[in-house]
Protein backbone atom coordinates (compact mmCIF):
# COMPACT_ATOMS: atom_id res chain seq x y z
CA UNK A 1 0.00 0.00 0.00
CA UNK A 2 1.32 3.07 -0.70
CA UNK A 3 -0.94 5.28 1.40
CA UNK A 4 1.09 4.81 5.19
CA UNK A 5 -2.29 4.49 7.44
CA UNK A 6 -4.11 1.62 8.63
CA UNK A 7 -7.59 0.41 7.69
CA UNK A 8 -8.91 1.93 10.94
CA UNK A 9 -6.75 5.30 10.30
CA UNK A 10 -8.04 5.45 6.69
CA UNK A 11 -12.00 4.66 8.45
CA UNK A 12 -11.34 7.99 10.38
CA UNK A 13 -10.23 10.06 8.05
CA UNK A 14 -13.10 9.33 5.76
CA UNK A 15 -15.66 9.93 8.29
CA UNK A 16 -14.35 13.11 8.63
CA UNK A 17 -14.15 14.36 4.91
CA UNK A 18 -17.88 12.52 4.73
CA UNK A 19 -18.84 14.99 7.93
CA UNK A 20 -17.09 18.00 6.00
CA UNK A 21 -19.23 17.14 2.87
CA UNK A 22 -22.13 17.30 4.67
CA UNK A 23 -21.30 20.66 6.17
CA UNK A 24 -20.14 22.30 2.76
CA UNK A 25 -22.65 20.69 0.21
CA UNK A 26 -25.08 19.30 2.53
CA UNK A 27 -27.34 16.37 2.12
CA UNK A 28 -28.74 14.54 -0.63
CA UNK A 29 -32.27 14.57 -1.42
CA UNK A 30 -32.11 11.18 -2.93
CA UNK A 31 -31.08 9.72 0.06
CA UNK A 32 -32.76 9.35 3.32
CA UNK A 33 -28.83 8.91 5.81
CA UNK A 34 -25.65 10.63 4.90
CA UNK A 35 -23.40 7.64 3.28
CA UNK A 36 -22.02 5.27 5.31
CA UNK A 37 -17.97 4.16 3.92
CA UNK A 38 -16.01 1.42 3.56
CA UNK A 39 -13.07 0.76 2.79
CA UNK A 40 -11.49 -2.00 0.95
CA UNK A 41 -8.17 -2.94 0.95
CA UNK A 42 -8.16 -5.22 -1.92
CA UNK A 43 -6.21 -4.37 -4.89
CA UNK A 44 -7.99 -2.97 -7.76
CA UNK A 45 -8.18 -0.64 -11.05
CA UNK A 46 -10.62 1.45 -9.03
CA UNK A 47 -9.92 4.74 -6.37
CA UNK A 48 -13.50 4.64 -4.96
CA UNK A 49 -17.63 3.79 -6.17
CA UNK A 50 -21.02 5.06 -4.53
CA UNK A 51 -22.91 2.33 -4.19
CA UNK A 52 -26.41 3.97 -4.32
CA UNK A 53 -28.34 0.56 -3.37
CA UNK A 54 -26.43 0.41 -0.12
CA UNK A 55 -25.79 4.40 0.01
CA UNK A 56 -22.37 3.55 0.59
CA UNK A 57 -18.77 5.06 -0.71
CA UNK A 58 -16.50 2.44 -0.96
CA UNK A 59 -12.69 3.58 -1.19
CA UNK A 60 -9.44 1.16 -2.26
CA UNK A 61 -6.78 2.59 -1.11
CA UNK A 62 -3.77 0.33 -2.44
CA UNK A 63 -5.35 2.15 -5.64
CA UNK A 64 -3.55 5.43 -4.15
CA UNK A 65 -0.35 7.18 -4.00
CA UNK A 66 -1.06 9.72 -1.05
CA UNK A 67 -3.77 11.58 1.07
CA UNK A 68 -4.56 13.72 -1.35
CA UNK A 69 -5.69 10.97 -3.64
CA UNK A 70 -7.67 9.69 -0.71
CA UNK A 71 -9.60 13.08 0.06
CA UNK A 72 -10.82 13.48 -3.54
CA UNK A 73 -11.51 10.14 -3.88
CA UNK A 74 -14.42 10.32 -0.86
CA UNK A 75 -15.40 14.01 -2.27
CA UNK A 76 -15.64 12.71 -5.76
CA UNK A 77 -18.26 9.87 -4.31
CA UNK A 78 -19.44 12.04 -2.38
CA UNK A 79 -20.51 14.07 -5.18
CA UNK A 80 -22.42 10.96 -6.54
CA UNK A 81 -24.33 10.63 -3.49
CA UNK A 82 -25.74 13.97 -4.27
CA UNK A 83 -26.48 13.30 -7.42
CA UNK A 84 -29.55 11.35 -8.95
CA UNK A 85 -29.08 7.66 -9.75
CA UNK A 86 -31.13 7.25 -12.76
CA UNK A 87 -29.49 10.17 -14.43
CA UNK A 88 -26.57 8.83 -14.24
CA UNK A 89 -27.71 5.67 -15.62
CA UNK A 90 -29.37 7.49 -18.49
CA UNK A 91 -25.95 9.41 -18.98
CA UNK A 92 -24.69 5.69 -19.86
CA UNK A 93 -27.64 4.82 -21.25
CA UNK A 94 -26.90 8.22 -24.13
CA UNK A 95 -23.17 6.65 -24.91
CA UNK A 96 -21.57 8.56 -22.12
CA UNK A 97 -18.99 6.46 -20.55
CA UNK A 98 -16.33 6.80 -18.01
CA UNK A 99 -14.91 10.25 -17.69
CA UNK A 100 -16.82 11.28 -20.40
CA UNK A 101 -19.73 10.89 -18.23
CA UNK A 102 -21.31 14.34 -17.06
CA UNK A 103 -21.81 13.09 -13.64
CA UNK A 104 -18.06 12.00 -13.35
CA UNK A 105 -17.17 15.62 -14.95
CA UNK A 106 -18.97 17.15 -12.06
CA UNK A 107 -17.55 14.95 -9.63
CA UNK A 108 -14.24 14.96 -10.91
CA UNK A 109 -14.52 19.09 -10.68
CA UNK A 110 -15.97 19.09 -6.90
CA UNK A 111 -13.82 16.88 -5.73
CA UNK A 112 -10.44 18.78 -7.13
CA UNK A 113 -11.93 22.11 -6.49
CA UNK A 114 -12.34 21.21 -2.51
CA UNK A 115 -9.70 18.81 -1.52
CA UNK A 116 -6.82 21.02 -0.70
CA UNK A 117 -9.11 22.77 1.78
CA UNK A 118 -10.90 19.67 2.79
CA UNK A 119 -7.38 18.20 3.61
CA UNK A 120 -6.29 21.31 5.35
CA UNK A 121 -9.60 21.48 7.56
CA UNK A 122 -9.55 17.37 8.36
CA UNK A 123 -5.52 16.96 9.20
CA UNK A 124 -5.95 19.77 11.79
CA UNK A 125 -8.91 18.64 13.23
CA UNK A 126 -7.23 14.96 13.69
CA UNK A 127 -4.37 16.57 15.12
CA UNK A 128 -5.82 18.54 17.75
Amino acid sequence: MKLSYSKKELEDIGKKVIDWCVDEFGLSKYYEHYPYIEIDMDEVDLMGEFVGDNNEIIVYPNAMDNMDDFISTVIHEYSHYLQRLSWYTRYINMGYEGVDNPYEMIAETIAINNRKLCKKEILNETTN
